[in-house]
């Protein structure tokens, strides 16, 4: 009585309900990633296979079906063996005490619980099937490698399902209850093979497998698969991961076996990867080479070996978008150099790279010892520097370095309403900073498509004349002013609304905004998902405010999807451990389609979208941005080879660089720049700095993919027109194009015979002037 009080119910057991991995797919059913605190895949007991659960009770309790619970006889065998060894060398519990012990009692080694255990296994038998019980069983041990369960342990330790495993690799598993640290394959290869074997013989000695197949077992290599790193990386999975926990939190996440469906596509996302990287990189050869660590001769064998056991003995990739560290063996005198990555030499010929000046480093805080130490290093390199080797695409190596400069990638597939690529930085791993969603950064002329849009809708069309000239604004203070430049100082004077996109002035767009309205301009701009308000200032014509690379591309996609608002899905589905479906989001623009289906509740992750513009003013910004690729600022865009729109975007001193491109079918919005924010040098604009990253990843993304062209809305009609006074052809006209117009606002007068003439009307227009 004493023994039998108090003991715990059995309800634990016929309401199990254990923690669970939850798996992360995309739409292919490719298995993308995995959270959980126990790596759990519950499975039924008629879908373990038979020769498995043969080689568990082989090892571990081969009266299972005769017992009731305990077996006095290896009970009693157990005691002997572990007496005449004088420590534990057998264990006599069966199968049945040790599901009492896993799930209803603690590990205390005494024989009160000992009894305890006895009185609850023989419970457990009376009120559970044999078959119940080996689920328990099978479903809840620990078999090392972060497994719990037969199944987990079949994929961490194979990458196999059940039904899939050899008899050998049955055993394998069924030897490990033992003791899982010392029997582990991926770390006792040897003692693991010795305990597999013991299993075959106790399978085979015990009748529970014939001897042919045991025999052909014992022959079977052990071949133990890696842990699978997951596939989804980057910023794309810190994204999931997070939004998952919001709406789901860390506890259900990681122990409630949820099945999750993303949009991913690990190629997009490794050539998005892959492509900022390279961009990075190259940007960098344009800054100043910074003084190297240098090293004594004394320390070079232990360094090169040092870099060879990182590297797992395995030498560096020349991929081209990523460093390796390399030490300077040799200076000759003609300043080429001998280096070493640990795993061969290469001949460099003389680096033509400017050195970081040691001004620049002392205003940025160097203390006394490092300008003493950087002082002591000349301005070349020397035999003993270590520094960093690029591979150069041509299976050779060229100088490079650690960058300084950073990056972020955000890529919207725009007909499926999902995301499609999201890189948080060039070394995104180390650092865990996503640029996407939490750089604010000024957007530079990467904004100006909003206020082009804002005027498109204030009556303006693409052929409207606006003044690039100068103009100077009094400050605040009475000795103050602001006198706003275009790129290298030049001024075209009178120029049509697309040609002041198409080439970026800053002058015309800040008179485009006073004739617009600041306060019209700030409130078309609470339609886009730009997450924040905007200070009411003439500088914002210009980008001079801040914004994440996500809230900008977002934005885009409302210029790029007729002038639907909606918000690109991360996650499409998730189901809870009994398959049952507890969300499901759909992008807003697809949502007529997806209603279809009546047994789809309209939620607010199925929303539809917003129409926030006017499709035929979103189709005319598209347009005048097609031609910022075709003959502006993005022109290196046209290398896509297909039809796309976009805009640059640089801020002053070439501090930040932004690209914004769209096709029809993918949007893709790249910042570069650095974390502190300082100057990448003159060179380093939007088209420089970004644009040739944007222009990689969007090939490797429209790979397959069809040309598709923008598709004008009803309401547009195309008219020639003079390129330089927006009039009708004239008899002097010697530029004319196709535009296009909202239907009834095209010009209707010819442009003079002196092509040099401001049109009357234009001037009383008061778009030459600063507005009205």
């Amino acid at each position: 009585m004493v023994f039998s009080s108090n003991l715990p119910k059995l309800s634990a057991l016929s309401e199990y309900q254990p923690p669970l991995v939850s798996r992360v797919y995309n739409t292919d059913g490719e298995l993308l990633a995995e959270y959980a605190d126990e790596h759990r895949i519950l499975t039924p007991f008629d879908r373990i296979p038979k020769q498995l659960v043969n080689a568990f009770l082989a090892a571990e309790d081969q009266q299972f079906y005769e017992h009731p619970g305990i077996n006095p006889a290896r009970i009693l065998s157990a005691a002997l063996a572990n007496l005449r060894a004088g420590h534990t060398v057998q264990g006599g519990s069966t199968i049945t005490q040790q599901v009492a012990k896993n799930f209803l009692l603690t590990n205390e080694r005494s024989y009160t619980r000992k009894i305890r255990e006895a009185i609850l296994s023989y419970k457990i038998e009376q009120a559970f099937s044999k078959e119940d019980i080996l689920y328990l069983y099978l479903n809840q041990i620990y078999l090392g490698r972060g497994s719990y369960g037969v199944a987990s342990a079949a994929w961490r330790y194979f990458h196999k399902s059940l039904d899939e495993l050899t008899l050998s690799e049955c055993a394998v598993l069924a030897g490990l209850p033992k003791a899982p640290g010392k029997y582990a394959p991926h770390i006792n290869p040897e003692k693991a093979l010795q305990r597999r074997n013991t299993v075959l013989k106790l399978m085979r000695s015990s009748g529970m497998a014939d001897k042919q197949a045991v025999a052909k077992a014992l022959k079977e290599p052990l071949k133990i698969q890696p842990l699978e790193e997951p596939k989804l990386v980057d910023a794309y999975a810190d994204q999931v991961y997070h939004e998952l926990i919001h709406r789901f939190g860390l506890k259900t996440l990681r122990n409630q076996g949820l099945t999750i469906v993303i949009p991913y596509d690990p190629k997009a996302e490794l050539a998005a990867i892959s492509a900022l990287r390279h961009g990075v990189l190259e940007v960098e050869r344009g800054q100043h080479y910074r003084y190297p660590t240098y090293h004594p001769r004394a320390d070079w064998s232990a360094l090169l070996s040092n870099w060879r056991e990182q590297a797992d003995n395995t030498a560096p990739s020349l991929a081209g978008d990523g460093v390796f560290p390399a030490l300077v063996e040799k200076v000759s005198a003609k300043g080429d150099l001998t280096v070493n990555d640990g795993f061969r030499r290469w001949q460099l010929k003389k680096p033509k790279w400017s050195w970081k000046s040691l001004d620049d480093y002392r205003e940025e805080g160097a203390t006394d010892a490092q300008m003493a130490i950087l002082k002591h290093h000349p301005r070349t390199w020397i035999a003993g520097d270590e520094i960093r080797l690029q591979g150069d695409g041509k299976q050779g190596v060229r100088l490079s370095q650690e960058p300084s400069i950073e990056s972020a990638l955000y890529a919207i597939d725009l007909e499926r309403g999902t995301v499609l690529a999201r890189v948080g930085g060039y070394d995104y791993q180390t650092s865990g900073f996503d640029r996407v969603g939490q750089a604010k950064r000024q957007p530079g002329s990467a904004f100006k498509p909003f206020l082009y849009t804002s005027a498109l809708a204030s009556g303006y069309t693409p052929a409207s004349i606006i003044m690039d000239s100068p103009v100077v604004f009094d400050g605040q203070s009475g000795d103050s002013f602001w006198r706003p430049e275009n790129y290298k100082n030049k001024f075209a004077g009178p120029v049509t609304l697309r040609n002041a996109l198409e080439h970026s002035r800053n002058l015309a767009s800040i008179k485009l905004l006073q004739n617009v309205g600041i306060q019209h301009f700030l409130s078309d701009l609470q339609v886009y998902p730009l997450q924040r308000t905007f200070p009411a200032q003439l500088a914002l014509a210009l980008g001079a405010t801040e914004v994440t690379p996500e809230a900008l591309t977002e934005s885009y996609a409302v210029l790029a999807s007729h002038g639907q608002k909606w918000k690109p899905v991360s996650i499409q589905q998730v189901q809870d451990r009994t398959g049952k479906t507890v969300y499901r989001a759909v992008a807003g623009h697809r949502c007529q389609i997806c209603h279809a289906d009546p047994v789809m509740a309209v939620n607010e992750h199925m929303r539809p979208a917003d129409q926030a513009i006017d499709p035929v003013n979103a189709f005319l910004i598209t347009n005048l941005m097609e031609g910022v690729i075709q003959h502006g600022t993005g022109r290196r865009a046209r290398a896509l080879n297909r039809p796309a729109a976009g805009k640059t975007g640089t801020t002053n001193k070439q501090v930040d660089a932004w690209f914004m491109g769209y096709t029809p079918q993918i949007l893709t919005g790249v910042w570069t720049g650095r974390d502190t924010p300082s100057t990448m040098g003159r060179r380093e604009t939007g088209a420089h700095a970004a644009l040739p990253t944007w222009l990689a990843a969007m090939k490797a993304f429209h790979q397959g993919k069809e040309k598709k062209s923008f598709t004008p809305p009803p309401g547009i009609e195309w008219v020639a027109i003079d390129e330089k006074s927006g009039l009708l052809p004239g008899p002097d006209s010697e530029k004319i194009t196709l535009e296009a117009f909202r239907a009834g606002t095209a010009p209707t007068k010819e442009t003079p015979p002196n092509e040099g003439e401001i049109p009357a009307d234009a001037k009383d227009s008061g778009f030459f002037g600063l507005g009205k």
